[in-house]
């Protein structure tokens, strides 16, 4: 004798759902977007969520390399060499496409 169970949710409980999670991710992204506005003052121009993206991250390899003062070599060198390639992934964001069409 095999046991079968069929589980069903109506309408109203799935949109329920998906409403609750396109909520949480407002929620959970409101600080970069907060940041993005930010940087866009500063800036005064308008910043695309990748550029934010990557002048944080830019900023976060800076203090990783400046704050710890007890840090291994290894772990430092490390640091460093993220702090260079996230400053270059910014500088990167920045430059606007050609008029060609994808070549710099």
């Amino acid at each position: 004798m095999e046991k079968q169970m069929t589980l069903t949710a109506n309408e109203s409980t799935a949109n329920k759902c998906a409403e609750m999670v396109k909520r949480l991710g407002r929620y959970i992204s409101l600080p970069q977007r907060m940041l993005r506005r930010y940087y866009s003052n500063v800036l005064g121009e308008d910043i695309s969520e990748a550029r934010a993206r990557a002048m944080t991250e830019a900023q976060m390899a800076f203090f990783a390399v400046t704050l710890p003062a007890d840090y291994p070599l290894v772990l430092r060198v490390l640091a460093c060499v993220w702090f260079v390639v996230a400053v270059r992934k910014a500088r990167s964001s920045h430059l606007p496409a050609s008029p060609r069409g994808g070549e710099r």
